[in-house]
């Protein structure tokens, strides 16, 4: 689901997303490596389908990452998969327009350092891959994440927003990404 937009805003919002998948996830969505080079030539309805395509696949059963994205300097949810509205739990239409700090949603315990992300992300005009945070989910449960975020690049070349994924993590998993970063920290 997603609001509508001029086929320039999806271009910018496809490579968004392909920065994030590659960088994240690149055993995801083959064919979007495939069908990048076209994206210029494509018009809008073409792109959105794409679009959507690559979101009703994103919620296959066993596919189990989310996608979003959120547009302006207020970073409101333009367009999301199924799985980031049930985690909010609302539908993919409710979540339109609104942001992190919305009362309705469950994670605005977090929504401070979802913003700040999303600011340096959208400020820098440089993705932020691989971040892992806690979410609280809709029924009340907090879980580890691994979130991907890249900003989606008007084409003036500034940011218009951000584009983000992030997957659900086990204890073990997430304690094993720990360990591996500080390995890879160097020590001052």
């Amino acid at each position: 689901m997603f609001t509508k937009a001029s086929a320039e805003d999806l271009r910018a919002v496809l490579a968004a997303f392909r920065t994030v998948k590659n960088g994240s996830w690149p055993q995801l969505f083959a064919a979007m490596d495939r069908r990048a080079p076209q994206w210029a030539f494509a018009g809008e309805a073409e792109l959105a389908a794409e679009l959507e395509r690559y979101l009703k696949d994103s919620d296959a059963p066993d596919m189990a990452v989310r996608v979003f994205w959120k547009l302006g300097p207020k970073f409101l949810f333009a367009g999301c998969n199924d799985r980031v509205a049930r985690d909010g739990g609302v539908t993919a239409s409710e979540l339109m327009g609104m942001d992190d700090f919305d009362s309705r949603l469950p994670w605005t315990g977090q929504a401070s350092k979802y913003r700040a992300d999303d600011m340096q992300v959208f400020a820098a005009n440089v993705p932020k891959l691989d971040i892992l945070e806690r979410q609280k989910s809709s029924s009340g449960e907090v879980f580890w994440v691994r979130v991907g975020k890249a900003p989606i690049l008007a084409k003036a070349g500034g940011a218009q927003g951000i584009l983000g994924m992030y997957d659900i993590l086990d204890d073990k998993t997430a304690s094993k990404l720990f360990i591996e970063r500080a390995a890879r920290t160097p020590k001052s």
